[in-house]
């Protein structure tokens, strides 16, 4: 898996390259000294700051459909599916599925995933920090450079008889740092594991999914070698985008196995494919790339 994360962006990047589109540089063979100093971005990264919580999100019934749920189950049995898919929580993960790992390993394959040793990368330099305010003391440093800030999260989302990790990527590139120049583009690239059968209430009946080792940290080691993909390619997208950016191979639409996937539309472009897995850069949520399983 760590061989196939440092093949892509060196495709990527060896594309970019052959055709005349990076940093900007015209057709003609560049003399020695244009290639010199190294214009590539300077990557910083924040892994997630808190340990891994189990969160419940609110998916509300409409009023038309809490009634009708009402008839046909009686107020009794229908009012506390009602409060539970209105309620709001982030808590921590029951006990059964906890270990002494807060983060189930994110960080530490995150940060091999992105081992500048590994690949050549789209950036020149990585630094991985703790803080926020670690990011604006090296941004500062940086001042008139190119920077990419990627800021990483997740949650284990409580869902309907099952949890389902979500990881995250907030991505700003920054174009001349602290100068008037200055430009932001932002992409978030948002990664969903196949979903893990679980109630938090009866944890122990789920448990074995979640010991040390287990096909949940896989799924965890997943999210971080997936995003860090992810991100290579919005940065080495964002050196060799041209006006007029090639159409996409295929769309939503055209996908024997479709993801589930609320936010897709027919028209949207698919940007890659594996198996068990697409991306889809969704119209509706502009800026953002979904990372979907598929089956």
């Amino acid at each position: 898996m760590r061989r196939a994360a440092g093949q892509l962006p060196v495709m990527l990047v060896l594309t970019a390259l052959a055709s005349g589109g990076a940093f900007g540089r015209d057709d003609e063979p560049a003399p020695v000294a244009a290639l010199s100093p190294d214009q590539r971005p300077v990557l910083i990264v924040l892994p997630p700051i808190d340990e891994l919580m189990l969160a419940h999100h609110a998916h509300r019934l409409s009023p038309s459909k809490a009634e009708s749920l009402a008839r046909e189950l009686g107020l009794f049995l229908a009012l506390p599916i009602i409060r539970s898919r209105a309620r709001e929580s982030v808590q921590p993960l029951p006990g059964p599925w906890r270990t002494d790992d807060r983060d189930r390993g994110f960080t530490e394959q995150l940060n091999a995933a992105l081992d500048h040793s590994q690949a050549n990368w789209p950036w020149r330099a990585i630094n991985i920090v703790q803080s926020r305010e670690e990011i604006d003391r090296l941004q500062s440093q940086l001042a008139g450079q190119d920077v990419a800030v990627a800021q990483f999260s997740y949650e284990l989302e409580e869902l309907a008889g099952h949890v389902q990790l979500n990881a995250s990527a907030d991505v700003t590139l920054v174009s001349g740092s602290g100068t008037p120049r200055e430009s932001r583009l932002r992409t978030r690239i948002r990664h969903f594991a196949p979903s893990v059968s679980g109630d938090p209430r009866h944890a122990a009946a789920a448990a074995a999914e979640f010991h040390a080792g287990g096909r949940f940290d896989q799924l965890v080691s997943g999210a971080a070698l997936d995003l860090s993909r992810a991100l290579a390619v919005t940065v080495a997208h964002a050196l060799t985008a041209s006006p007029a950016p090639a159409a996409p191979a295929r769309h939503f639409a055209e996908l024997a196995r479709k993801p589930t996937c609320a936010e897709c539309r027919g028209s949207d472009p698919v940007l890659h494919e594996e198996p068990g897995r697409v991306w889809v850069a969704p119209a509706k949520t502009a800026g953002t790339i979904l990372s979907l399983p598929v089956g």
